[in-house]
């Protein structure tokens, strides 16, 4: 039997509204957020959620969705409960989870894995070799010629 002078003064009503068995007002942290697995909201979730939640998806190289929640339903996260892939065609581009995370203490879904940083590629700039041109300083007298001829020509 537990007893309740034990207990810090906020774990008291925890424990009683649960008759001792544990906690009923379960709470997560609750966001959802773009590149990182900050959050600084926690709700309190309803009798029936019992597990807290956290999925991220990466969208493209330099996205990544996250989602925090209550959820009443973890099954997902074993390999045994998910369905099997769907056939894609070559031409799709599809979503990944990045990262999951199901658990069932007190806001147990805060932060997330240490490499995002390291996950999210940088942008790259696109640069091409442009055909027919010359640095400066090169051809300068063929430049030069043909500047004097043209301008001759013109008056």
């Amino acid at each position: 039997r537990l007893e309740f002078s034990s207990l810090s003064p906020a774990e008291v009503p925890l424990v009683a509204a649960a008759g001792g068995r544990g906690t009923y007002n379960l709470r997560c942290y609750e966001c959802f957020a773009t590149n990182t697995f900050s959050c600084i909201d926690i709700r309190t979730c309803p009798y029936h959620l019992r597990r807290c939640l956290t999925v991220s998806i990466r969208v493209n190289a330099r996205e990544i969705l996250i989602y925090k929640d209550c959820t009443f339903n973890c099954t997902f996260v074993y390999r045994e409960e998910q369905m099997p892939e769907a056939p894609r065609a070559r031409y799709w581009a599809t979503n990944s989870f990045y990262w999951v995370h199901c658990c069932n203490t007190m806001t147990c879904n805060h932060g997330g894995p240490t490499n995002l940083e390291r996950d999210i590629v940088p942008e790259e700039a696109i640069e091409e070799e442009l055909g027919g041109t010359v640095r400066l300083g090169e051809a300068t007298l063929f430049l030069s010629v043909a500047s004097v001829l043209v301008s001759h020509a013109l008056t």
